[in-house]
């Protein structure tokens, strides 16, 4: 299946691993995504992690942001680009590039879009739970600023706190695990009994 974003073309390749990977040097781009991730899904993950665009950073200075932005507890460069129109950020295997105007502030559109990437991340992981445990009620999921917990329960949905985004994915997936548990009314014991089923090494991530 081909979708189309923004002129440019993008070939769907259905796997059987747990994460999306996008490759090729020029549209139509591959994206390897699992079989759970519909159009609608990918779009926006597209949207949020496009491919490198041909030869654009190609003879263009750039420069350093002083410390490396952690995602998922994994440290990046951050690479800023000049740029006249609206700001864009692209995630590489090492680094962020932002292009942006002289007058952005680059650690608040960092943090704009990292949140995104965060959301997208946890809607993944939810989708892949709901599955796991039949259990499909949850119809809210938001990112707030939480004071003391990774997430709260709310009436027919979840409340995540927005500095899931420094821990790393398997401890986040835990987290999800457990706010579902939580949301089934799972008492400890049945709790423990779901993590060691699917999250052998769950003790080891607290």
């Amino acid at each position: 299946m081909q979708i189309e974003i923004g002129r440019i073309f993008y070939e769907i390749v259905p796997w059987n691993k747990d994460y999306i990977q996008i490759s090729g040097s020029s549209s139509p781009y591959r994206v390897h995504a699992p079989a759970h991730c519909d159009v609608a899904f990918l779009k926006e993950y597209i949207k949020l992690n496009p491919p490198p665009p041909e030869s654009k950073s190609e003879g263009i200075s750039y420069s350093y942001l002083e410390n490396p932005y952690y995602l998922f507890g994994k440290p990046y460069l951050v690479k800023i680009y000049p740029s006249t129109t609206l700001a864009a950020v692209e995630l590489t295997a090492t680094s962020i590039c932002v292009y942006q105007k002289k007058s952005t502030n680059t650690l608040k559109l960092l943090h704009k879009w990292s949140q995104e990437l965060l959301y997208h991340e946890i809607i993944k992981q939810i989708a892949y739970w709901e599955e796991q445990l039949d259990i499909y009620d949850v119809a809210t999921v938001t990112i707030h600023k939480l004071s003391k917990n990774d997430f709260r329960i709310v009436e027919g949905g979840f409340h995540f706190s927005n500095r899931l985004i420094d821990f790393e994915k398997e401890y986040i997936n835990l987290i999800i695990l457990k706010a579902f548990c939580k949301f089934a009314h799972k008492t400890r014991k049945e709790t423990e009994a779901i993590f060691s089923l699917y999250i052998p090494n769950w003790r080891d991530l607290y």
